[in-house]
């Protein structure tokens, strides 16, 4: 038996595309997947905290009054 490895990730809930493989029509394969990281609801709630923690601990904004239309393009 003969074994190709592929690592994927996996990009739409539910679809894993596989491409390229060096099979032709006819050919009787088995597939077998092997999970190696589950993302669980606890895991994307924490990833969703930090990002919130991060956002918050930083300032999207300007310190003093943004420049106008005219000076932007050198109007007189």
């Amino acid at each position: 038996m003969n074994t190709i490895r592929v690592e994927k990730t996996v990009e739409r809930d539910g679809e894993l595309r596989l491409t390229g493989l060096p099979f032709h029509k006819g050919d009787e394969v088995e597939g077998v997947l092997v999970i190696k990281r589950a993302h669980t609801a606890a895991s994307r709630a924490e990833a969703l905290r930090k990002l919130i923690e991060h956002a918050n601990a930083h300032s999207f904004g300007s310190t003093r009054p943004y420049p106008t239309r005219d000076e932007l393009h050198e109007r007189d």
